[in-house]
């Protein structure tokens, strides 16, 4: 019975293409048939093969993933698993064309099943002859639909996270190793830093000192014990200030202490300083209560005294300890009695007690007495009364005043404290002193006024403004002193609430973070009373397959799989969380649809003495981890099998010592069981030499290398042996921490081996050496000629021919080569200013990582200076070489430290791709070069792809730095002026210069069209040599008498020019300009890229008497120790921040800060792009001193602007 056809032809077809077996051609056929039936029948994957757009044969798998019968697809067309026959013809549209070139077609796609429900597959497809249409495809299918929903749900959480480090109102921190991972924004706030500056920061930025660290050190041990932490401490922000903080940690999960740590953080200052406060008032209190010696007591000897020594009679002693139960209720007692000395005598007392915290007698009571025998007497009977009177108002715990016509006519002590007042200050005064704001001091008014003349008291709590600024809240009590009669004013007790108001509010957010978290948890969370589920997550339900609030009022039995687990559940809990501790267990729960999974549940009681049994529960599906352990023991298993009857000698290693190895590997060394665990490798090495030679072994792991090699080793009883062994690291990145190796006793082996090659090797080394020589000198002439000197790179010789190849062969496959233009960003001002030999150390840095980053096919070359040509044949897709182009990138911008010094290059990419962009090499060379030049008109340090409009835009350019090169020549160039006033007086004091190009044909040219071009084609010195010698003479023309800057703008390339200084003096020497009158500006930036450099070059134009300013300052992250020691005069705040400075606070506060600053520093401040009035007054308010801007006057040319003074 013959073969079905499909089935035979793939049969001949995988014959066709594996290596023939050692029998005749009809056996390979019936060989290849058998394998390839094996491999459609178990495969994992869905593969199927299409002829004429039908199934002509399909796997197993691949019928199962679709809902089919086997063999059902066969005969059918291909659009039957497509949702629609617009989506079937899409995919057309990409796979026709893609298949018919020879190449392999790789995407991801929407399919459907027989059922109608959809997946999403990846589909691999290749034609299997692509010169013959009729030959058919094969279709390699995988089902991805899990693995996309995971990895949405991922990308989902994260965002959630965000959502919640973003809008917390306190500090939240992720510490690892003692370093800070991540922070939210407010956390950033709190310490003074902007966005992201505080990540992989260690923690000992946050401690004012080295002991404060040293002792936050010990917290950690407690996290690793699963404990919460809190702790208040003084901590520092970024500019030197501290401040209290209290912070609550724990370990993101203590059974692996390593993953780190979250706390959350809040900032107590404040608080702080009112308990500190609070212990000043009591001290004062104490020291009133030690000068009163109104008994005949010595100050402080009445302490610890009984209170009955000062009652004649035990019945009035009694008395006074009934009313401590109305004392208790909260009320006053007052009364007069006759009382005792401690000499006997006698006297009148008005004794006035409170509770100091009404219902907590053991908190005491205050008694404030009187002696009232002199009032007694008719004749003082008015004094004392107003003595008492004040006694009792001076002593109140809240602040009194007395107000009429809405003026504070009189107030006591305490008033005067809570809202920031001297004693006396506030006499007279309006109480509008205390709103905010007009509008709040009229709703204050009337309104409240006419109900107290009504005669109602009135209870408000509002907040009001201390003398500081400062705001409180405050609890306030007013009332008429007579109804009806407003002119004999009003008595208001004020009481500050402002912690007990912050408390309320901090309780709110709570609840309301408390509810935010509970709504984007990724583990389900239920509230339990009475094992009743009063409330849960969205999160939890969709855990079992329950709708919106279907589980809330149900039994928490409905969760579990079996009632027998639920009430050992039940039991257990209850046992462990009654003393306050968490339940930690797994347990099979049920879904609504009846399937079983693995859930872990963590639960505590809310209040461990609340006889109700409220609980917090948190659950987690932990079926897909609880599979995998099983897998990794059964692994495990396999693997103690396999190393208990290995024939060769296997051992683990962990920093030189053996952890682990088999009997073996004992038996060959002549150790017992278990003897060399824990021992050093040196035990089976002969000498210390040998030793510490096979050290370099690690270095060979950590670059991802086996290490292979033969070795003379030594067994236990002192004798040699020859060993073969293989040996790779468990983790490239830190071999140390784990290897594995491999032992064969070679002995034998080597011995013979040794003596055959003994014979020979007189012979043998003769010829050798001679052909050696002979082939070395013959290699180091061709590689002279095709390779750099410096670099040891191919020149542009082999660059040319290797492009020719790679070319040649991507034609003949059908596939792309990728050619990129490497251009270093800034090499040029490290090699004129640090000398060739820096720069060709830092060439040979770049090339070297450079070279680290290609494939062995790759081809990198140095075509001249600091630039780069690398050929990458044969990528599947543009994409790839982008890839290649950000890791050169990446690795170039890390810093290099040449002589002690740390120098920082970056590199511009541009990339041209065979055949869309160049069939030659000379066209896709020149086209990377415009994609070069593009990237780095983009800002530098990234890479382009070539469009025809760069090839456009390199023309222009080229023609643009041409007609430049010509304008010097021909006096095309202008300097125009523009003013700089006195920012308070509105006086002029100077001039900046700013350089124009009046081009014949394109007009008046932007210094942002010309002046980079002219930067990098070097034409920037000539140019600016002559603008500095137009602006020098100008300002002599209008008159040094005058006393007018002239302020002239430095480029990075002048700068960098040993010979400024040179180039300054002549200048003012021709022109005869005083030094004074002449100001240089730098940018922030370019002043902090080689501190060094730059202060060892602003050291010598000081010298000649010029002033220096700095450009653009706030834009270049500068170190305000280096702005401390550069010899500057002025600073110019950029634009950006003046422009929204009236409107943003954020950019107020920062041009007050850098105003500040540089006052502090003896520097002058310039805001320049002022361009209204409302910029012009706010500049004026921050303190800054000079004012620039189209506000002021735009620029002008020379005789326009020499007008104002001629």
């Amino acid at each position: 019975m013959s073969e079905p056809a499909p089935r035979r032809e793939l049969a001949e077809a995988a014959a066709a293409l594996r290596p023939e077996p050692p029998s005749g051609p009809a056996a390979r056929t019936r060989h290849g048939q058998l394998e390839y039936e094996a491999l459609l029948a178990n495969a994992s994957i869905g593969i199927a093969f299409t002829r004429e757009r039908c199934f002509f044969l399909t796997n197993p798998k691949f019928a199962e993933m679709f809902g089919y019968g086997p063999d059902e697809l066969v005969g059918q067309p291909g659009e039957v698993v497509y949702p629609s026959r617009e989506s079937y013809a899409a995919l057309g549209a990409i796979a026709v064309p893609t298949l018919s070139a020879g190449r392999q077609l790789d995407v991801e796609w929407q399919m459907r099943r027989k059922d109608g429900s959809t997946l999403l597959c990846r589909l691999i497809a290749k034609a299997i002859d692509a010169a013959n249409t009729q030959s058919g495809t094969v279709w390699i299918v995988e089902d991805i639909t899990e693995r996309r929903r995971q990895a949405d749900e991922l990308a989902r959480l994260l965002r959630e996270q965000d959502a919640i480090l973003g809008t917390a109102s306190i500090g939240i921190v992720f510490v690892k190793d003692r370093r800070i991972v991540r922070c939210n924004r407010r956390y950033e706030e709190m310490y003074g830093y902007g966005p992201g500056e505080m990540n992989g920061q260690p923690t000992t930025i946050l401690y004012p000192g080295g002991a404060g660290y040293e002792q936050g050190g010990e917290v950690y041990e407690s996290l690793a014990r699963g404990e919460t932490s809190r702790r208040v401490e003084l901590r520092r922000r970024k500019d030197g200030s501290t401040f209290w903080n209290r912070a609550d940690g724990r370990a993101v999960d203590p059974r692996e202490p390593h993953k780190g740590s979250v706390w959350i953080v809040e900032d107590i200052t404040e608080e702080r300083k009112a308990e500190e406060e609070l212990q000043r008032v009591l001290a004062e209190q104490q020291a009133l209560l030690n000068n009163v010696e109104m008994f005949g007591y010595a100050p402080g000897s009445a302490v610890g005294a009984p209170t009955r020594d000062v009652y004649f009679t035990e019945a009035e002693y009694e008395q006074v300890t009934e009313t401590y139960a109305e004392l208790d209720r909260g009320q006053m007692h007052a009364r007069e009695t006759w009382v005792r000395r401690q000499d006997g005598s006698g006297f009148w007392c008005r004794v006035t007690g409170r509770a100091v915290a009404p219902g907590e007698p053991a908190k005491g009571y205050v008694w404030l007495c009187e002696d009232i025998t002199e009032r007694k007497r008719a004749d003082e009977a008015l004094h004392r009364l107003l003595r008492e009177q004040d006694a009792v108002l001076e002593n109140a715990l809240a602040g009194i005043i007395f107000v009429k016509e809405r003026r504070i006519v009189r107030c006591n002590r305490r008033f005067e404290e809570i809202f920031g007042y001297a004693p006396g200050e506030l006499l007279n005064q309006p109480t509008r002193f205390m709103f905010r704001s007009d509008a709040e001091y009229d709703a204050g008014g009337a309104p409240v006024y006419e109900a107290v003349w009504r005669g109602e008291t009135q209870q408000l709590r509002r907040q009001h403004m201390r003398k500081d600024g400062s705001l409180i809240w405050c609890s306030i009590s007013g009332r008429a002193l007579q109804a009806g009669d407003p002119s004999l004013g009003s008595v208001w007790l004020f009481e500050d609430i402002t912690r007990q108001h912050e408390a309320e509010e901090r309780i709110e957010r709570a609840l309301a973070e408390q509810e935010l978290i509970l709504d984007n948890a990724t583990v389900g969370i239920a509230f339990v009373r009475n094992r009743s589920i009063q409330r849960c997550n969205r999160y939890l339900e969709e855990m079992v397959g329950a709708g919106p609030g279907e589980l809330v009022g149900q039994s928490s039995e409905i969760l579990f799989a079996d009632r027998d687990d639920w009430q050992r559940a039940g039991a257990l809990a209850y046992v462990t969380t009654a003393p306050g501790g968490t339940h930690d267990a797994e347990w099979r729960f049920k879904r609504r649809d009846g399937t079983a999974f693995r859930c872990r549940t963590r639960g505590r009681r809310i209040d461990a003495g609340d006889e109700a049994q409220e609980w917090i529960w948190s659950f987690e599906d932990v079926t897909a981890e609880r599979d995998a352990d099983q897998r990794v023991q059964r692994a495990l298993a396999e693997q103690e099998l396999i190393l208990d009857n290995a024939t060769v000698g296997i051992s683990f290693v962990r920093d030189r010592t053996y952890q682990r190895c088999n009997p073996r590997f004992e038996q060959m060394f002549g150790y017992g069981p278990g003897e060399l665990i824990g021992q050093g490798t040196r035990a089976i090495y002969g000498s210390a030499d040998e030793y510490e030679r096979d050290a370099d072994w690690y270095e060979e792991m950590r670059a991802g290398r086996s290490v292979t090699a033969e070795r003379e080793y030594r067994r236990k009883d002192g004798s040699r042996f020859w060993c073969k062994l293989v040996g790779k690291a468990i983790d490239p990145a830190n071999p140390r921490a784990g290897s594995i190796w491999i032992y064969d006793d070679v002995t034998a082996e080597h011995d013979a081996r040794e003596s055959l090659e003994a014979s020979r090797d007189a012979l043998e080394r003769a010829v050798a050496e001679r052909t050696t020589e002979l082939q070395e000198a013959k290699a180091h002439a061709q590689h002279l000629a095709d390779h750099d000197a410096l670099t040891g790179l191919p020149n542009r010789r082999l660059l040319e021919d290797r492009l020719r190849q790679a070319l040649a062969l991507s034609q003949r496959n059908r596939k792309q080569t990728a050619v990129m233009f490497i251009d270093l960003d800034r090499f040029k001002p490290i090699n004129d200013s640090l000398g060739h030999a820096v720069g060709d150390v830092l060439l040979k840095e770049v090339s070297h990582r450079l070279v680290n980053q290609l494939r062995e096919g790759d081809t990198i070359c140095r075509i001249g200076g600091d630039e780069f040509v690398v050929v990458l044949p044969e990528v599947r897709r543009a994409s790839d070489a982008a890839q290649v182009a950000q890791k050169v990138i990446e690795q170039v911008s890390l810093p290099v430290l040449v002589d002690e010094r740390e120098l920082a290059v970056t590199c511009s990419v541009g990339i041209a791709v065979f055949p869309d962009d160049g069939r030659d090499a000379e066209t896709l060379i020149r086209n990377a070069d415009a994609a070069m030049y593009h990237a780095k008109e983009l800002g530098r340090a990234n890479y382009q792809f070539f469009t025809e409009q760069m090839n456009q835009a390199a023309s222009r350019r080229l023609a643009l730095e041409t007609d430049l090169r010509r304008a010097l020549g021909r006096d095309e160039l202008r300097v125009h002026y523009q003013r700089i006033v006195d920012a308070h007086t509105g006086r002029v004091t100077g001039h900046e210069a700013l350089v124009r190009w009046q081009h014949p044909e394109r007009g008046l040219v932007p210094p942002v069209e010309f002046i980079q071009i002219a930067e990098e084609s070097g034409l920037i010195l000539k140019i600016g040599e002559w603008v500095l010698r137009e602006a020098c003479r100008w300002a002599t023309f209008i008159g040094v008498e005058r006393g007018l800057q002239i302020s002239v703008n430095l480029s990075p390339r002048q700068f960098n020019d040993p010979k400024l200084a040179q180039h300054v003096a002549q200048a003012l020497k021709e022109t005869g300009l005083p030094p004074r009158l002449l100001e240089l500006e730098i940018t922030e930036t370019l002043a902090m890229q080689h501190t060094d450099i730059t202060l060892s070059t602003l050291k010598r134009l000081k010298k000649l008497g010029v002033s220096i300013a700095i450009d653009d300052f706030g834009t270049g992250y500068s170190s305000l120790a280096y702005l401390r020691r550069f010899p500057v005069d002025k600073v110019k705040i950029d634009r950006m921040f003046v422009a929204d400075a009236p409107e943003d606070r954020e950019q107020g506060a920062i041009i007050s800060a850098i105003v500040a600053l540089a006052h502090a520093l003896d520097i002058e401040v310039i805001g320049e792009g002022v361009e209204n009035e409302a910029q012009q007054e706010f500049l004026r308010r921050c303190g800054c001193d000079y004012i620039q801007g189209y506000l002021i006057g735009q620029p002008a040319d020379a005789d326009t602007a020499a007008k104002d003074y001629l």
